[in-house]
């Protein structure tokens, strides 16, 4: 699975986080995954999925290939 996160376009919120732990929060409460990447490929997870799908500002997207 390839997730991408748009900092740009949190509203840190908090929601993602509550799903799954591999979403943190910079210093003014945005998205970001702990190495600072927006795209990372991971082993597919429900709970990843049901992040993007209730994300307000659809902050975060999940993709089946890189681009």
């Amino acid at each position: 699975m390839i997730i991408e996160i748009l900092p740009e376009q949190c509203i840190a919120c908090g929601l993602c986080h509550t799903y799954n732990k591999i979403f943190d929060y910079d210093i003014d409460g945005l998205v970001r995954f702990e190495n600072d990447e927006t795209v990372l490929e991971i082993p597919s997870h429900p709970s990843l999925t049901q992040a993007a799908k209730t994300c307000p500002t659809h902050a975060i997207r999940i993709k089946s290939e890189l681009t």
